[in-house]
């Protein structure tokens, strides 16, 4: 059984205005091709008039509905063939008539949307074809009845002949048909794959940055409950001496304004980078201490695939735990992107102190963003890269080298801060 179980959609609007362009181009070339007939071969009963040119016209003018209306457009261009084949025998034969016929057959097959109504109207066009043969046939003087010269009577080979002619002619039309109903299917079918796939990319990619956030919060939050911490045991330190060693209370408080000061600026960061109200930071507890500049040597990989250099630069100056921490994650993921995408074989991490400064650099000698990672492909960490850059007041230089490889710099400004 021939497979009819998917619906090809409609044509569009620009397919149906082609197709009106195509059927009066069609339709000229079916007067012209009756004038040179006639030209060559004369008249014969009623082709002598303008008849033959109203129908030849109607013909090329009716494929206008190949494919927004397939299946009357056939049965329509198939009487008219009737009509030609009756009433102008000697026409019936011209070529414009018979590749009409079969491009509105094919059409039917090609863009039905109708299973029933195709196999019925396919019946009936059959029929009315074959029928209208035999029956041609069976008329006095259609065939001659002059002695046979082959293998089989000259009568039984004609029909023969006309039959199987026929039967390729139509029984070809529908294959086609059919074989291009099964290439839309199939276009229809890779193209539901893709969209499938690009909302899998865009869900993965929007889950991806979406733990990014949440672990972002959950390290602010740890920063953060640091400070809060030390402001409630400074508040009890300065409460218990606040009578008898006022200088040391005035400390105290000194130090609860300066934490209370960083821990505001913190959250004032939080809520500038996570907008998104849909994020809710993770409330996992048992979590050892975050990390820092100091763990940043702890990534070096002397035996691995890439190998880890890590080196330092400058005198170690004590920075924030929120830029500490942040810092540590930058090189983090900029490992992770290095080993994922980048086929390095060699990776430097240098981290500097400079003067009012800490910066932290990662150059690896890979593929860069070139031939590295590609849509779909993962790489969302270097956006959580900027977003931390971002959010420290810091500088970022992301981006491929001049002479190949990957880089990631982020530098923070230090000056005025307190650990």
């Amino acid at each position: 059984m021939i497979d009819r179980e998917w619906t090809r959609p409609a044509p569009t609007r620009r397919q149906v205005e082609a197709d009106v362009v195509l059927a009066v181009g069609v339709a000229l070339v079916c007067l012209a091709s009756v004038a040179v007939f006639r030209s060559a071969y004369g008249t014969a009963g009623t082709n002598s008039g303008v008849e033959a040119y109203v129908w030849f016209g109607l013909a090329g003018l009716l494929l206008a509905g190949r494919r927004v209306l397939p299946l009357p457009t056939v049965l329509a261009e198939s009487a008219v063939f009737i009509v030609v084949g009756e009433r102008m025998e000697d026409l019936a034969g011209v070529f414009t008539i018979q590749m009409i016929l079969f491009a509105a057959l094919y059409g039917a097959w090609a863009w039905s949307r109708h299973k029933r109504l195709l196999w019925a109207t396919s019946a009936v066009v059959l029929v009315a074809m074959f029928g209208w043969l035999i029956w041609a046939f069976t008329q006095p003087g259609t065939l001659p009845r002059t002695a046979s010269v082959g293998l089989l009577p000259r009568e039984a080979a004609i029909i023969t002949y006309s039959l199987a002619i026929n039967v390729v002619y139509f029984l070809g039309a529908m294959a086609w048909g059919q074989a291009a109903w099964r290439s839309a299917r199939r276009n229809a079918v890779i193209e539901e794959q893709i969209e499938r796939e690009r909302g899998r990319q865009d869900v993965d990619r929007s889950n991806a940055v979406r733990a990014e956030r949440v672990r972002i919060a959950r390290d602010l939050h740890d920063v953060v409950a640091h400070h809060v911490s030390s402001i409630g045991i400074q508040s009890a330190g300065a409460r218990r001496v606040l009578e008898r060693d006022p200088a040391q209370a005035s400390a105290a408080l000194g130090t609860i304004e300066q934490s209370s000061r960083q821990a505001v600026a913190q959250m004032h960061q939080l809520v500038g980078l996570l907008r998104e109200a849909d994020v809710e930071p993770e409330t996992a507890g048992g979590r050892g201490p975050q990390p820092g500049l100091a763990d940043i040597a702890l990534l070096a990989d002397p035996h691995g695939t890439p190998r880890v250099d890590v080196r330092e630069v400058g005198d170690v100056v004590d920075v924030p735990a929120t830029t500490g921490l942040n810092l540590f994650r930058v090189v983090q993921e900029s490992l992770t992107n290095a080993r994922r995408h980048a086929a390095a074989r060699v990776v430097q991490v240098t981290l500097r102190y400079l003067d009012h400064a800490v910066e932290v650099e990662v150059i690896d000698d890979g593929r860069g963003c070139a031939d590295g990672p590609k849509e779909g492909s993962g790489g969302f960490g270097l956006a959580g890269i900027r977003e931390r850059a971002a959010m420290l007041g810091g500088e970022v230089e992301i981006g491929d080298r001049p002479h190949g490889g990957f880089r990631v710099r982020v530098r923070v400004a230090t000056e005025g801060d307190e650990a």
